[in-house]
C-alpha cells in the first residue's frame, strides 16, 4: 500500500477516535492534544509522508484501540512504533 493511502486511512482511524487532524508547518513531527473540548491531531505537513504516517502511528500507539476496528497494516505499523518513533525519525534523517 503507498504511503499515501496509508495517510489516508490513519486519517479515517482518527475520525473513527474523534480526533479533528490539521496539518500545519513548524519544527516539530506531530502529536496529538486538547484544545479546549477537542482532540487534535497536528501533523508537520513539511514533513514526508512516511515520517508523517509514523507520527500517526506513535500517536495511535498510546490509544485503546481494542474497541476499533483497525486494517492490518496501520495495526503493524502502530505495534512496530510503540511509542518509540523518535528512532524512526532519526533514522530517516540519517538516510535523508
Amino acid at each position: 500500500m503507498k504511503a499515501e493511502r496509508i495517510r489516508d486511512e490513519f486519517e479515517a482511524l482518527a475520525e473513527k477516535l474523534g480526533y479533528t487532524i490539521r496539518y500545519e508547518k513548524g519544527d516539530f513531527k506531530g502529536d496529538a492534544c486538547r484544545i479546549k473540548s477537542e482532540n487534535v491531531i497536528i501533523i508537520n505537513k513539511l514533513i514526508p509522508v512516511n515520517h508523517q504516517n509514523y507520527a500517526f502511528s506513535r500517536i495511535f500507539a498510546e490509544e485503546d484501540l481494542s474497541q476499533v476496528s483497525v486494517l492490518p497494516i496501520l495495526r503493524g505499523m502502530i505495534e512496530e512504533v510503540g511509542g518509540g518513533a523518535d528512532d524512526l525519525f532519526s533514522a530517516g534523517d540519517q538516510n535523508a
